[in-house]
């Protein structure tokens, strides 16, 4: 008997053993393949059979001196840390944890931040209760304010032979709201929880740009002045900027950190960020190209900049150790599909644009590719970041200036409710049981 429980024993030790190796194998592969960029991150974190370690510096990591620990049992706490909790608490929980494990008590106060709202799933539809957030790419609710954005296109007759019109204004702000409009009502119909990060031609913080101009600039500059986060000289520069170089050189970054900011604090189980492309190389868009191509970007080819601070550090953990990087890749390899057959579009592959060769790492699918952009990074929850087409493609472009169709009461035209046709038949299949 004493045998046989032995014998018990070990099979079991071996299995778990076995089963730890392939978690460390499995975390290995995607922090090196996928997430660092050029070995980037190698330097701070060390995966071992047991846990994730993070380092300040490589000199700690050959001394094996880590500022913090996350084992393979704690993954499920961390993620609701990382997902629910403010940022102070969670640098003031990692800092407190450090080398030891996770108490009782901590675990019970990580788990009451963990909460199931608004999910309303008593309608018997198949998105029930899930809860989804769409980012309309950009800003502009108008052309000039797609001028500001620089995301716009503009083609005239004496440059565009055979146009049927005098001039093609096509702004990507535009689309990608029209889109987002859509899907959302879409969406809604199977049962979903919907948001958007903006309204029209509002910014995140729920006014235009210009308002925010004329009511935060000032405000906003003077508390980063106060703090300490802004030198003198630059608070003075930005002080005399004129709309668009100030666009540019502080509002961009900020707009999107508050995106981010409102893309978290609804706790979604999907993020939908939806873009038009146009071709890199068709300088200035002022004519039509030949190219066309569909893609999506997903986390990682992250630098050592995305492990500044404790939280910086946190998410990288996130993205090396929960399931919200194979699920970004999931719901991007689905709507890469569905935009190929949707839009009639090719697949690109990374040798059809220079920042997909130079900026870029493939994933294990066609045509979605790892991007440290800061909304793929920043997001907490599985996320696409699609792009579906060349807005400047000679096929395209006619159709995308027109706005001859009605979906859910909203003007747009065929190609727009093409897109979002493809998302939605993402979704569905992302969520089919």
């Amino acid at each position: 008997m004493l045998k046989i429980k032995l014998s018990i024993f070990f099979c079991f030790l071996l299995s778990f053993c076995f089963a730890q190796r392939e978690l460390a194998l499995k975390y290995e592969t995607r922090l090196h393949t996928y997430l660092t960029f050029k070995g980037s991150l190698s330097p701070f974190i060390k995966i071992t059979e047991t846990d994730a370690r993070v380092y300040k510096s490589n000199q700690d990591k050959l001394n094996d001196n880590p500022e913090f620990i996350i084992a393979y049992d704690e993954i499920k706490t961390f993620e609701q840390l990382v997902k629910n909790a403010p940022n102070d608490s969670i640098e003031a929980i990692l800092k407190r944890k450090g080398k030891t494990k996770w108490s009782k008590k901590t675990k019970s106060e990580i788990q009451i931040l963990y909460e199931n709202e608004d999910r309303d799933a008593s309608e018997n539809k198949p998105l029930s209760g899930k809860r989804i957030l769409i980012d309309p790419g950009h800003i502009a609710g108008n052309f000039e304010m797609s001028v500001i954005e620089q995301k716009y296109l503009r083609f005239v007759k004496d440059s565009v032979p055979n146009l049927p019109v005098d001039s093609i204004h096509i702004s990507e702000g535009i689309l990608t709201f029209a889109t987002a409009q859509i899907l959302k009502k879409q969406l809604e119909e199977q049962g979903a929880l919907v948001w958007l990060t903006r309204d029209d031609n509002k910014t995140s913080f729920g006014i235009t740009y210009q308002k925010w101009l004329s009511t935060r600039k000032q405000i906003v500059l003077d508390s980063l002045l106060e703090c300490g986060a802004m030198e003198k000289t630059k608070y003075n520069k930005l002080k005399k900027e004129d709309e668009k170089t100030f666009f540019w050189s502080f509002f961009r970054d900020h707009e999107l950190a508050n995106r981010v900011k409102v893309i978290n604090k609804h706790k979604p189980d999907l993020t939908i960020i939806i873009h038009y492309n146009v071709d890199e190389k068709n300088t200035d868009w002022l004519r039509p190209t030949d190219k066309n191509f569909c893609m999506a970007f997903v986390p990682g080819g992250m630098n050592v900049d995305a492990l500044k601070g404790i939280n910086g550090k946190a998410n990288v953990l996130r993205l090396l150790l929960t399931d919200d990087f194979p699920l970004s890749e999931k719901i991007s390899d689905l709507t890469v599909k569905e935009f190929s057959k949707q839009l009639e579009n090719q697949v690109a592959k990374k040798t059809d644009a220079d920042y997909l060769k130079d900026n870029c790492i493939s994933s294990s699918k066609q045509g979605v590719f790892c991007r440290n952009l800061a909304l793929c990074r920043l997001v907490k929850s599985p996320l696409v970041y699609g792009e579906c087409l060349y807005q400047d493609n000679k096929n395209e472009y006619l159709e995308l200036s027109k706005a001859d169709k009605t979906y859910y009461g909203i003007n747009t035209n065929t190609r727009v409710k093409a897109v979002s046709d493809a998302y939605f038949n993402a979704i569905m299949q992302f969520y089919k049981k």
